[in-house]
């Protein structure tokens, strides 16, 4: 069961990631997706300090492939910041929580012959509902069709790469896949300074971005990349499917920081919780959990 402890702990970094997020996003400089993107994939070149233990030239083919996995990792991120950006996190984040593992176990099944048993199909069900009800927030219909496009991009693209990267795992050993893969978000990221006006946003965010916030976006991408690699060792060892349907454990350590540092940082951490919605997400906990307890045994 290390990949277990694998994955808590890795969708534990990320909930710290989604805290700071929370204040990075406030700022206008890092607000615009394409720019957060680019950074996020131009920082994953540090993966290079793993290659002293283990990096080994796989085969072009196999390159190929770690690096379109890791190019569709960050194209899949970019649609999801910019969905996020049109729409309310209550309605983005729901849909791509619940379709992508739904996506990933589908394509596992068919191009990497993954199999669950029936114990790990119920936690897999109870951790996705679980993510979807303590994200869900009922709101007013809004009629946004980019933001639907956006939306079916971020899972298609985060769906394929994961079930890439587990394909990677397979024929590769881990520091090499996980190297090449970031490589490839590296590359990706660079092709965002083909467009001129990208190019000339991204530079001119390296211009202006005073020197506290620049450090602290920094710090979060390294926490981010431990995060990553947590996960993807998790995945190395288990089915991809089970362990992007535990992101459900991330969203519950994410309200339990929001609701911790709410009281200290209130505007940036804002989190208004009526008995109603207490009671959906100590549900939505509670199904996360019964996955959770299902996988351990």
């Amino acid at each position: 069961m290390t990949w277990f402890l694998f994955a808590i702990a890795g969708y534990f970094s990320n909930a710290v990631v989604g805290v700071i997020d929370k204040f990075l996003l406030g700022q206008r400089l890092t607000t615009k997706p394409p720019v957060y993107t680019f950074y996020i994939g131009v920082l994953s070149i540090f993966a290079l300090v793993l290659a002293p233990f283990g990096l080994a030239w796989p085969g072009l083919s196999q390159f190929l492939i770690a690096l379109l996995a890791g190019g569709l990792f960050l194209l899949g991120l970019l649609y999801l910041f910019e969905a996020l950006d049109i729409g309310s996190a209550s309605r983005v984040l729901p849909a791509t929580g619940g379709l992508t593992p739904i996506l990933v176990l589908t394509l596992s099944f068919v191009f990497l012959d993954e199999r669950l048993s029936l114990l790990q199909l119920i936690a897999f069900l109870l951790l996705v509902f679980g993510g979807i009800l303590i994200l869900f927030k009922k709101e007013q219909k809004e009629k946004q069709e980019r933001r639907f496009r956006f939306i079916t991009l971020a899972i298609l693209f985060t769906a394929t790469s994961l079930v890439l990267i587990k394909y990677v795992f397979l024929h590769q050993n881990f520091i090499s896949g996980f190297i090449w893969t970031r490589i490839g978000s590296f590359l990706a990221a660079l092709l965002f300074l083909i467009w001129p006006k990208l190019r000339h946003s991204i530079f001119e965010t390296g211009r202006r971005v005073k020197g506290g916030l620049n450090l602290l976006l920094f710090s979060n991408k390294a926490v981010a990349g431990g995060a990553s690699l947590l996960i993807n060792l998790a995945i190395s060892q288990t089915s991809v499917a089970l362990v992007n349907a535990m992101q459900g454990v991330q969203y519950v350590f994410l309200l339990i920081l929001t609701l911790i540092l709410s009281k200290k940082f209130p505007k940036i951490l804002e989190e208004k919780i009526s008995g109603k919605i207490l009671f959906q997400k100590i549900l939505a906990i509670l199904l996360i959990g019964g996955g959770l307890i299902i996988l351990t045994l």
